[in-house]
């Protein structure tokens, strides 16, 4: 019986000193220009992307980079998230942002198609990642 009740014990204190840590979500969306998405009673639009890498089998002296310009809108009030990937200087390919009073991690994962030496028409797609931190 001793045994017993110090097992209850010894259990019970475990289970007191655990802590739940916050549980992280991270969801990926993918933007067109002009293109939108909502996070809670939030909007997130991709404005415009300005790429400047180097061309594939094309001989540069950088490497360039490739710059996504966002608004996000939360409680009518706007505010402009610039992304970097590649040679940005200050820029990062990351921004903590604050939505509906929640600390989230905007990332820049891509931005497809990579440039050519011949224009093409075909439509860019920046690819991000959000974390709820």
């Amino acid at each position: 019986m001793k045994n017993l009740m110090f097992f209850f014990i010894v259990l019970s204190m475990f289970a007191a000193g655990c802590k739940k840590t916050p549980e992280t979500k991270t969801t990926n969306y993918e933007f067109e220009i002009n293109t939108s998405k909502s996070i809670g009673a939030s909007t997130l639009v991709l404005k415009t992307i300005n790429d400047s890498r180097c061309p594939i089998n094309a001989d540069c002296i950088g490497a360039g980079g490739a710059k996504a310009y966002f608004k996000l809108t939360a409680n009518k009030i706007d505010q402009e998230i610039i992304l970097c990937k590649g040679d940005c200087s200050t820029l990062e390919s990351v921004a903590n942002i604050k939505i509906n009073g929640i600390d989230y991690s905007l990332k820049l994962i891509d931005i497809t198609p990579y440039p050519q030496l011949q224009k093409s028409n075909i439509t860019q797609t920046v690819k991000v990642e959000l974390t709820r931190a």
